[in-house]
């Protein structure tokens, strides 16, 4: 049962809070973990969870440290329609937040799903329903899922060559060069598939 009463203070609750989700979220994936359910394992008010991280994709992306929410990302991408130039370059702009360490964040999470099939798993789970739940273009669902992995294949790609691999000119051209490079392949795929 949750608890009642004023927490030590914001750090702990916090904490806790994010422990607890950890625990959740690998145990049962992001589908099926509940806001109710990370608050009872951190032995507080749900409502403080709410208070805390705004909703349950807000305490993920807190969790995992994504620089922003993938919906966001989306969303940002697709004013004006969507475009492949435009979803490059705002999905390599919320990695390359820090001059001074760029895409160190997006090599914290690939180690993270590296390392473990869970992580891996909730993070697909959190994808799916952040920014696949209103795809690109209007198709079947197995030709949507095809268009899935092909976006998130050049998009996870080129993160993974650009900050891990450090492949040029990936690695060293500006993050518009990068999307003028990527992006009309990305709208290549999208069109194609549908």
């Amino acid at each position: 049962m949750a608890g009642t009463g004023r927490r030590p203070g914001e750090a702990v609750t916090r904490t806790a809070i994010i422990k607890a989700a950890r625990t959740a979220f690998l145990e049962k994936g992001y589908a099926a973990t509940t806001i109710r359910e990370v608050a009872r394992r951190a032995e507080v008010d749900p409502a403080l969870v709410y208070h805390y991280f705004g909703d349950k994709p807000g305490l993920f992306v807190a969790l995992v440290q994504l620089p922003a929410d993938p919906r966001q990302v989306k969303d940002q991408s697709s004013r004006g329609g969507f475009s492949g130039v435009n979803l490059v370059d705002r999905f390599l702009a919320q990695w390359e937040t820090d001059p001074r360490r760029p895409g160190q964040s997006f090599v914290a999470v690939a180690q993270a799903m590296s390392a473990s099939p869970e992580v891996a798993r909730c993070m697909r789970e959190f994808l799916a329903e952040r920014v696949w739940s209103d795809p690109p273009v209007e198709a079947d669902p197995e030709t949507l899922q095809r268009i899935q992995a092909l976006v998130s294949a050049q998009l996870m790609g080129t993160a993974w060559t650009r900050y891990i691999m450090r492949i040029e000119p990936l690695a060293s051209a500006s993050r518009q060069e990068v999307a003028a490079m990527v992006g009309p392949t990305i709208d290549r795929l999208v069109a194609g598939a549908a």
